[in-house]
Order: C-alpha cells, then structure tokens, then sequence
C-alpha cells in the first residue's frame, strides 16, 4: 500500500511549524463552534489527535494505514484501522487534516462524504489544497535523510492530478540497502466539484498559506449537516 510507505517517511519531510499552525487552526474552529466530541478521519500517527485530547476535546481517530495506527495509540491516541464507513459510533464533528480529502477521486469522495454524514451531528471540517499549491508548489523534487534512511519524492502534475513517485533507501548494514518504491496520486478539487459531493452545506472557507505564499496553499471548508 502507498500509503504505508508514505507513512514510513513522512516525519522525514514534515515541515513542523507548518503542521502546528495549520493544526491550530482547526483546534481554534473546534472551540469556535462549541463541539466537544471529534473524529479525526485520516488521523496518521496522531500528533492532532494528541493535541486536541491535550485541549480538552473528547476525540478518536480512524486511518486505513495500520502502521499510522499504530504509530498514534502508541501515543496515547484512541485510533483504529477502520474505513470511514465501518464507524458506527456518532461524533458532534469530523477533521480531516492535511491532504486527506485530496487524495481521492470524485467516485471516491461522494461515498465517502455519504458516510462521514452518517457519523457526524453537526459539522465536517477538513482542508485542501488549492491548484496554486499543487500547480506550482508541489512539483519537482525533495530529498530528505536521517541516519538509517534517504528518501526521494518526485511530484508532477497534470489533469488535475499531482503524481507523487516514492523512493525509500532503507540501510540493512554497512554496505547494503533495501529499495521500496511506489507512487501516490492527490486529486484537485474545487469548491463547486465538492458541494455537488455532499448533502452537508457549505459554511465558511478559511484560506491558509502555511509556507509564507501571497496565495493561499490551502483552504479549509467547514460543513454542516
């Protein structure tokens, strides 16, 4: 699974003071809008979720990437290995939080909206790349390395589609490495294309430029059921 590699090299390309300011942002719209119970829908390896329960916010979380999982109950998180679909329980709100939403299609996104509406009483709360940040931001290639590790993401896009290739290095002793390599794909979507998707009504649209851009590289989109 892509994601799986994905998850084994992220810590080594995130930017930290990006993630806590737009981690931030959702914690102040959560108090904003007085909601107390939360599922995080595409938690990763938690540092959200740790941050919410921190504030006082009744959260849990869910991933299709079991070694995320893995990563965030070690933590101190309350996360599954679950699809949206298969939650039962109802929540007051749902995050999703950096990317999530982007990296599925529109077949993909109307279903799973159907069923983030089945757990959630009042709002949806989730970010997503604007075509500027995916345009002209994400192309090319970063390199990133600790010491048992090297990785490489080489990102094109094209069709409203930003191919993402993952090469990891993984070092087995002194003069050997372990190669693993897949390919991720984040899809555009407008704001018109997503309403279409879902019953939930379009609230508020908060631009966020995390890396210091004069555009916005992402928007976060509140929704309420």
């Amino acid at each position: 699974m892509a994601l799986d590699l994905y998850a084994q090299i992220e810590e080594l390309f995130l930017d930290k003071e990006a993630a806590h300011m737009l981690w931030g942002e959702f914690i102040e719209i959560l108090k904003r809008l007085d909601v107390k119970s939360v599922l995080d829908v595409g938690c990763g390896s938690g540092d959200f979720c740790i941050w919410a329960k921190n504030e006082g916010f009744l959260i849990e979380g869910v991933d299709l990437s079991k070694e995320q999982v893995k990563k965030a109950n070690e933590k101190g998180c309350d996360c599954k290995a679950l699809d949206v679909c298969e939650v039962t329980k109802k929540y007051e709100a749902a995050v999703s939080i950096f990317d999530v939403v982007n990296y599925m299609d529109k077949n993909e996104l109307k279903k799973f909206f159907s069923c983030v509406e089945k757990v959630i009483d009042k709002y949806y709360i989730f970010d997503i790349n604007t075509k500027y940040a995916m345009e002209d931001l994400a192309i090319g290639t970063l390199k990133a390395e600790d010491k048992d590790r090297f990785s490489v993401l080489y990102s094109e896009f094209e069709d409203d589609k930003l191919v993402t290739e993952i090469t990891l290095f993984t070092k087995k002793d002194e003069n050997c490495y372990e190669k693993k390599q897949k390919s991720i794909i984040q899809y555009y979507h407008s704001i018109e294309e997503i309403e279409k998707l879902t019953s939930l009504k379009l609230e508020e649209i908060i631009p966020i430029s995390l890396y210091g851009s004069e555009e916005a590289e992402k928007l976060i989109l509140i929704f309420k059921k």
